[in-house]
């Protein structure tokens, strides 16, 4: 018998106000889906805190040594990948914390942590104590862990799972724009606006300041309007209130459909029962070790195959995989296809992480070479300003590309096609800003945001489709738990480490040697899709009807129990 959120869909609206505290996400019109806005001002403000420090880093570093640029870019780099590695060594500390007192509490005081973080770093007058802060933010800070799970636990329909999941990478994206700009715009105030700001002041003597101080007010009105309006959806303080209540995960209903609601494990129906406290819990723990949401990513890379989104901000669905006998899989879940898609995602992983941290050190830096001349050494010599805009544009681009762009191309190109594509043209990227120097002014900034296009492209379609291809070659939905583990943890790792990599390669051989040590990972890339097992998606439909075109499925697979998949 399906469940009664089967039965009656209109059962639960979908929480607006609450998701909208979370996310601060404006996209819900519909008077019916109002209980859902609060969950998005939590999840808005986070962004612009992490982002609004890549624009002036490597500036920041230099003012801490005393204007020595020695191993700058390095510096600079550990300090963008430090929050992220004390917040992987804390979240499933405070995903436990959440089981057990709340997610409401946990939420709040990871706010409360990285305004704390924010305020010590703009404060700080030797690299240590930004180190510290960083680290500090990232040990206070356990909302990767939670987030997630209250989203989960709010939205009792499942028609508006796909929704829900597919907003949370625009909220982010929306943030990282700001924050972007804000970094670039309110760094060094004395400096550009001298009138505003006199040089022996507050924000003259603490020039990087000002865009903390900023970013902590905006964190402050999240945690203000959290304790007003956020509810508590731990299903400890949920029983309390209602005495029988189901919740995602419980209940698949007659639907063979295997989808992003499906649970990751059955029980015999007869001896099913409401048990939303295991089903969250279950949700807590199957989050990977290393979790990058707070590194300054241009678009959200925090994915679940569990979901729909896809990390993008549309609602993909997937052909049902062949049914199963029974409950529990014996086979192994990873497979050859499985672990070679994993591989070339983190190698993207990397050297895209690599790029957002490299793009303005090299705008900052101050050139080695006559103007007009090839520059292999030093830099662009752009301000913070400019830095902030191009990281602004490059969140719009990243935006326009995953909502109008991405759908359009692989409709008409397919999956396994994209993401191929996309692999072997990626180097091109990172071939174009070592050769800037030597263009006249005027076609430096067209360069620029060329390779900033390039980049967004690029990324956003490849990371999508190899989630795709991870997701349909998994052998059950009962070890997409542990597939997504794999893969998120294995991403998340090379984005922690690419920053300050990249740095020691930027100090030790100069800009060019760093890009080309970019493009030299999107070649390993290159070759190592000679060792992907060629997979064709059987058809895949995006949230707006467009579908990707569709093969005939193999009989002989579908006999055998995988996924259904066929050669080109």
């Amino acid at each position: 018998m399906p469940s009664d959120r089967s039965q009656d869909p209109n059962s639960h609206a979908f929480p607006t106000k609450q998701l909208t505290i979370l996310d601060t996400s404006k996209a819900f019109k519909d008077p019916d889906l109002d209980p859902v806005v609060f969950v998005a001002i939590c999840r808005f403000s986070e962004p612009i805190a992490f982002n609004s420090i890549l624009a002036y880093t490597y500036v920041m570093v230099q003012d801490l040594n005393g204007g020595d640029d020695t191993d700058a870019s390095f510096y600079a780099g550990l300090l963008v990948s430090a929050y992220a590695v004390a917040e992987a060594l804390t979240a499933i500390g405070w995903g436990a914390l959440s089981d057990r007192y709340g997610r409401k509490p946990v939420v709040l005081f990871g706010l409360g942590g990285v305004a704390i973080s924010s305020l010590i770093f703009g404060l700080a007058t030797e690299y240590w104590v930004a180190l510290l802060a960083r680290f500090i933010g990232g040990a206070l800070n356990g909302n990767v862990a939670v987030m997630q799970t209250m989203v989960a636990e709010m939205v009792k329909n499942p028609e508006h799972e796909p929704k829900a999941y597919a907003t949370q990478p625009f909220v982010w994206t929306l943030g990282g724009i700001i924050g972007s700009a804000m970094g670039g715009f309110l760094a060094q105030p004395a400096r550009f606006y001298p009138s505003l700001f006199p040089a022996d002041g507050l924000f003259g003597r603490y020039p990087y300041l000002l865009p903390n101080l900023v970013s902590v007010v905006v964190i402050v009105l999240a945690i203000v309007q959290g304790m007003l309006f956020l509810e508590e959806t731990n299903p400890r303080e949920e029983k309390k209130k209602r005495t029988a209540h189901e919740t995602v995960f419980e209940e698949e209903g007659d639907d063979e459909t295997v989808d992003e609601r499906t649970p990751l494990h059955h029980r015999p129906r007869k001896d099913r029962r409401p048990s939303a406290a295991r089903s969250r819990s279950r949700a807590t723990v199957d989050r990977p070790v290393f979790i990058e949401e707070s590194l300054p990513v241009p678009i959200e890379q925090n994915f679940d195959l569990r979901r729909s989104s896809f990390g993008t901000v549309r609602s993909i669905k997937l052909p049902p995989s062949a049914p199963k006998n029974g409950e529990n899989f014996k086979g192994r879940a990873f497979n050859f296809t499985i672990i070679m898609v994993t591989t070339a995602l983190v190698l993207v992983s990397y050297h895209q992480m690599a790029f957002c941290t490299l793009l303005p050190t090299h705008l900052l830096d101050k050139p080695a070479s006559a103007p007009g001349e090839i520059d292999l050494i030093g830099g662009l010599g752009y301000t913070v300003h400019d830095v902030g805009v191009y990281l602004a544009v490059n969140g719009i681009l990243g935006l326009f590309i995953q909502a109008i762009i991405f759908p359009l191309f692989v409709d008409n190109v397919g999956v396994w096609k994209s993401f191929v594509f996309n692999i072997v043209l990626y180097p091109l990227a990172y071939m174009v800003m070592p050769f800037l120097s030597a263009l006249p002014p005027a076609l430096v900034s067209p360069g620029i945001y060329l390779s900033l296009i390039l980049q967004s492209f690029f990324g956003i379609v490849v990371i999508p489709c190899a989630l795709i291809l991870i997701k349909d070659a998994t052998p059950s939905p009962l070890v997409l738990g542990k597939v997504n583990g794999l893969a998120m943890s294995a991403c998340c790792l090379a984005r922690t480490v690419s920053p300050p990599l990249v740095g020691i390669i930027y100090s030790a051989g100069g800009s060019a040697a760093a890009w080309l040590s970019c493009a030299g990972v999107a070649v390993i890339g290159i070759l190592q899709l000679f060792w992907v097992p060629r997979k064709h998606v059987q058809s895949v439909v995006l949230d707006n009807g467009a579908m990707v075109r569709k093969t005939m499925s193999n009989s002989r697979n579908e006999e055998a129990g995988t996924c259904p998949t066929v050669a080109e």
